[in-house]
């Protein structure tokens, strides 16, 4: 009986380990948070600038990328790149090592774009313009993501959080 005891534990401490290794996305856990529009203006700021993505160009981004996307504004481009500052998108623009980029999960962007398609699909007032357009938006000390009335953020920023 006491055997069966020590077993039936390594058993439950077993699966308590596996289940939180699976819900883990890379070595820095899960990035970002989804807010209301609302939220975001009250809680990080006004928008200072933005630059819009087509969803289309953020998709094929996503598809080349594990589990993080560095995202940055840099001369009226918005730039995209992999865990290792690899170029996961079509612009060429340069990067020093003191340029700021800002980490997100590739599973909340996933979600932020699948949370989007989810109102416009169920809501027949919304056009068809702003269903295919990601803003990137500088705050006063962040970078956001908006799709519609969804607002990605609590990235983390690269540098100092880079390999």
């Amino acid at each position: 009986m006491k055997k069966l005891k020590v077993l039936v534990f390594f058993f439950a401490l077993i699966l308590m380990i596996g289940s939180s290794i699976v819900s883990a996305q890379g070595k820095l856990g899960v990035v970002g948070k989804l807010f209301t529009k609302q939220e975001a203006n009250v809680l990080f700021g006004k928008v200072i600038g933005s630059m819009n993505l087509s969803v289309s160009e953020l998709k094929n981004a996503l598809s080349n990328t594990k589990d993080y996307v560095l995202i940055s504004v840099k001369n009226n481009t918005v730039i995209l790149r992999d865990e290792r500052r690899k170029s996961i998108s079509e612009e060429n623009e340069y990067l020093d090592d003191k340029d700021v980029l800002y980490i997100f999960s590739k599973s909340q962007i996933e979600n932020l774009l699948g949370n989007t398609l989810l109102k416009t699909t169920s809501s027949l007032s919304v056009s068809a313009s702003t269903d295919s357009i990601v803003t990137v938006e500088i705050r006063a000390s962040v970078l956001t993501l908006t799709a519609g009335d969804t607002t990605l953020e609590f990235a983390l920023p690269c540098p100092p959080m880079c390999d």
